[in-house]
């Protein structure tokens, strides 16, 4: 409980730092999934800037796995927006 208050409070912290960057969540994501959705939006497209691979995997420490499929929808959007110029 405790580390998924803590992992909550730096979802926010990031999210306020990304917000402008992000964009809005889909539907279908409750507040807390929204929150892995713009992080994985972030490092996706933090990835893309730095030429790394598409692999969201390797951010498995950022994400609680009961929200994997909402951060990975984001980190694929990120990364493909994240390649455009």
């Amino acid at each position: 409980m405790k580390k998924t208050l803590l992992a909550l409070a730096f979802a926010g912290s990031l999210l306020a730092v990304s917000a402008q960057a992000a964009p809005t969540c889909p539907a279908d994501l409750d507040k807390t999934a929204c929150v892995y959705f713009k992080e994985g939006y972030a490092a996706g497209q933090d990835d893309a800037k730095a030429g790394m691979k598409n692999a969201y995997e390797r951010h498995e420490d950022s994400y609680d796995s009961r929200f994997e499929t909402a951060f990975a929808k984001g980190y694929e959007q990120g990364f493909k927006d994240g390649q455009k110029k």
